[in-house]
């Protein structure tokens, strides 16, 4: 063997073992760390709470309906025009989900539509609560849409998710820093503009108008107590079914739980000048 091949062997085991050693002084590559779970959703609400579909729905209606009586000034008069096509686009299954609440509240006897009536104004103050409008309005606006576009066959999971992200401003940790800036702030009463008035639905004639006011007469004590205002649409075979008077946020928010409770529409619309 000659010297040559002699010493680029040694050279060859020297390097090995060079990189052995090197290899053995690596500090070990850190173990990957454990995937982190999502987070769980936030829980509903109490009011929320053990509803079955339909229930969920209306809830859900419920909802939309306190944002197009108060959302407007954040998220723009859409709001208004939204939520009346999603009460036509669904007006099928809301009326399903009105039949089986007061089935409900029915089989439970006594005055039962006192207690839907009560429960219906919770759930509008419920949503009405001041320290998270401007969360909810924003998330009632995306919801809207989202209502009207759903299909029948979507109807559990779109009024689950949409009943969560209406809820969630009321339970998620923005919450506590609205609270402490309400807190900090003068408690006032927002006022609709004047001329406002609250519309309980279009009729195909004045009679069907003055028929329906009927109802929610006997349906409905708070709302019998005051004035309708029957109102022709240009052009249409339809005449409005309307109480004027309405001041103020809440008064309206109070007025339309009465409406809901006796299973009919509810939105404010502007006076004629």
């Amino acid at each position: 063997m000659t010297e040559r091949v002699r010493f680029l062997r040694g050279m060859a085991a020297v390097t090995s073992i060079l990189v052995l050693a090197a290899c053995s002084t690596r500090a070990p590559s850190p173990p990957p760390e454990p995937s982190r779970p999502a987070p769980a959703p936030a829980p509903l609400s109490p009011i929320h709470q053990d509803l079955d579909p339909l229930e969920t729905v209306w809830h859900v209606r419920a909802g939309l309906n306190v944002a197009a009586l108060s959302c407007a000034q954040r998220v723009g008069p859409g709001i208004v025009t939204d939520y009346n096509a999603f009460l036509k686009a669904k007006k099928a299954l809301l009326a399903e989900a009105y039949a089986a609440l007061s089935a409900a509240y029915r089989a439970k006897g006594g005055n039962w539509q006192r207690a839907l009536d009560t429960d219906m104004t919770k759930l509008y103050n419920h949503f009405a609560s001041p320290t998270a409008q401007a969360a909810f309005c924003d998330a009632a606006a995306v919801q809207v849409k989202r209502a009207i576009a759903a299909t029948p066959d979507e109807r559990q999971r779109w009024a689950e998710e949409a009943l969560a992200s209406l809820d969630r401003p009321f339970t998620g940790p923005q919450l506590a820093v609205a609270a402490r800036g309400l807190m900090a702030m003068p408690a006032a009463e927002p006022a609709i503009p004047g001329g406002w008035r609250i519309q309980l639905g279009a009729f195909g004639s004045p009679a069907a108008a003055e028929k329906a006011w009927a109802d929610i007469k006997s349906r409905s004590p708070e709302l019998g107590s005051l004035s309708p205002h029957f109102e022709p649409v240009p052009g249409q075979s339809l005449t409005r079914l309307q109480v004027k008077g309405v001041s103020s946020r809440s008064e309206a928010i109070t007025l339309c739980a009465h409406a809901a409770a006796a299973g009919f529409d509810c939105f404010p619309v502007k006076a004629a000048a």
